[in-house]
C-alpha cells in the first residue's frame, strides 16, 4: 500500500509564484515521484488568494477572523503566519474544516516553517493517526527574519510575539522526527536547539527550456545591449533592502541597457527607487516586466546577460540563487545571497558584492566590456542544484524511519 504524506502549509501552491510555494511544490514532487500519495493543505489568508489559486483542501483563514488578532485584542501587522496556527487548531477555529479535509491514512505530516507546528501535534494526537511522522521543514530561522520586517515596517511593542515564533521554532526543531535545513548555517541552529535527527535539504531549481518562438517575441522587447535580470516576489526585504545593497543611484547602467526587472516586486521597488534623489535616472534605466508566465520567464532568462541578487539579510537561503547560478549566466550578488551555496562561489561567472560600490561596479564592468561566455563553466556541478537532487533524501529518510517503527 503506497504511503501518504500530509504537506501543510500556510499558502497555497496550486499555481507557484513565490520561492516558499515553489519550494512546497517541489517537495510535493519529491514525494510523489518517490511513489507517496501525497494530500497538501494550507491554511491561507483569504483576502490574498483567488479561487483560481487554490487546491480542494485549502483553508481559508478569514480577515474578519478573531483569531486574526493577537492573543485575541492587539492587531500586530506582519504576523497572520504566526495567527494562522492558533486558527487552525481552534475548535471554533478552522479545526472543524481541516479534519473533515484529512485523509484516512496519514504515514508523515509535513510542515514547512514552523506556523503550522501546533495543527500537525494535534492531527497526530488523534487516535487514527497516532503512528504517523512528523516533519519540520525549516525554510529561514523566522524570528530573526521576522524582526527585520517589523524593523523596515516601523512596527514596535511585539517582543511578546517574536518571543514566540522563537520558542515555536525551537519546539519544532526539538520535537519533530526528522528536522530539515535548507543550509548548513541553519542546520547548526535547529542542531543546537535539540533536533535529534536533522539532516540538510538544500533549495534547488528546475531545468527551464525556453521556446524559439518566445525567445524571438521577448528579444524584441529588450534592450539591444547586454542587460542584468531581478526576478523577485513582493516579500519585503526584496525591495526594502535594494537601496542598502546596491545604493541610491542606477547610473552605473549604460543608456541603452537597462535593470530588467520580473516578478511582483515591480512596484514596490519602483517606488523605493522612485523616493530616492536620482529618481528620474533610476526609473529611465529600469524595465519592469512584473509577473510572467512561466513559458514567459524562461524565455527572459535565457537572454538575460546578467542576474542581480541584492539581498541584504535574511536566514536560510534564496532559490533565486540557484536559479541565476544555474543559468550559467553572469551573477552579481550580496555575500547573503550566496548562502547555502558556498560551494560555487569560485565559478568565474560569480561576483560577490560587498558593498554598493562593488555591487555598482560590477554591473558597469559586465555591461561595458565583453566578459565571454561562460555558460559551460561549472555545468556538470551545477545539476546539483535540480531539485530532484535537493529533497530526494526527504522521502527516503522517512521511509526508512517508518519502517525501522514497524519492526521495533
Amino acid at each position: 500500500m503506497k504511503k501518504t504524506a500530509l504537506l501543510l502549509s500556510t499558502y497555497p501552491f496550486k499555481v507557484p509564484r513565490h520561492g516558499g510555494q515553489i519550494r512546497l511544490d517541489s517537495i510535493a514532487t519529491a514525494y510523489r515521484d518517490a511513489g507517496w500519495n501525497l494530500v497538501s493543505l494550507a491554511v491561507y489568508e483569504s483576502e490574498s488568494h483567488g479561487p483560481e489559486l487554490l487546491s480542494p483542501n485549502d483553508v481559508p483563514f478569514n480577515f474578519d477572523s478573531p483569531y486574526r488578532f493577537y492573543k485575541g485584542d492587539r492587531a500586530i501587522p506582519m504576523i497572520t503566519d504566526l495567527l494562522s496556527g492558533a486558527f487552525a487548531c481552534a475548535e471554533d477555529g478552522g479545526f472543524a474544516h481541516i479534519r473533515s479535509k484529512l485523509p484516512e491514512r496519514i504515514d508523515v505530516i509535513h510542515v514547512e516553517q514552523p506556523w503550522l507546528w501546533p495543527l500537525a501535534k494535534k492531527i497526530r494526537a488523534l487516535a487514527q493517526y497516532s503512528n504517523c511522522l512528523l516533519i519540520y521543514g525549516s525554510q529561514n530561522i523566522e524570528e530573526p527574519l521576522k524582526r527585520d520586517i517589523f524593523q523596515s515596517y516601523g512596527i514596535v511593542g511585539a517582543d511578546d510575539a517574536l518571543q514566540e515564533i522563537l520558542e515555536l521554532e525551537q519546539a519544532a526543531a526539538r520535537e519533530a522526527d526528522i528536522a530539515l535545513a535548507v543550509t548548513n548555517s541553519d542546520l547548526a541552529i535547529i542542531r543546537s536547539w535539540g533536533a535529534e535527527n536533522a539532516m540538510l535539504a538544500a533549495n534547488g531549481i528546475s531545468h527551464w527550456q525556453a521556446t524559439q518562438e518566445n525567445l524571438s517575441t521577448w528579444k524584441e522587447k529588450l534592450p539591444d545591449a547586454p542587460w542584468i535580470l531581478y526576478v523577485a516576489s513582493a516579500h519585503p526585504p526584496n525591495f526594502t533592502g535594494f537601496v542598502s545593497c546596491v545604493g541610491d543611484t542606477l547610473g552605473c547602467i549604460p543608456p541603452d541597457s537597462r535593470l530588467v526587472v520580473a516578478g511582483s516586486v515591480c512596484e514596490h521597488l519602483y517606488r523605493e527607487l522612485a523616493k530616492t534623489r536620482w529618481h528620474s535616472l533610476n526609473l529611465s534605466r529600469m524595465q519592469l516586466l512584473y509577473v510572467l508566465s512561466d513559458e514567459d520567464l524562461a524565455a527572459v532568462k535565457s537572454l538575460a546577460h546578467a542576474f542581480l541578487l541584492p539581498i541584504p539579510h535574511g536566514g536560510g537561503s534564496n532559490i533565486k540563487t540557484a536559479e541565476a547560478i544555474y543559468s550559467g549566466k553572469h551573477v552579481i550578488g550580496s555575500e547573503t545571497a550566496f548562502r547555502g551555496f558556498e560551494d560555487y562561489l569560485d565559478l568565474p561567472q560569480i561576483n560577490v558584492a560587498r558593498n554598493p560600490r562593488d555591487f555598482q561596479q560590477f554591473m558597469r564592468s559586465l555591461l561595458s566590456e565583453d566578459q565571454g561566455n561562460t555558460a559551460d563553466a561549472g555545468s556538470d556541478t551545477r545539476k546539483a542544484l535540480l531539485w530532484s537532487e535537493t529533497l530526494a533524501n526527504i522521502p527516503r529518510e522517512a521511509e526508512k524511519l517508518l519502517n525501522k517503527s514497524c519492526v521495533a
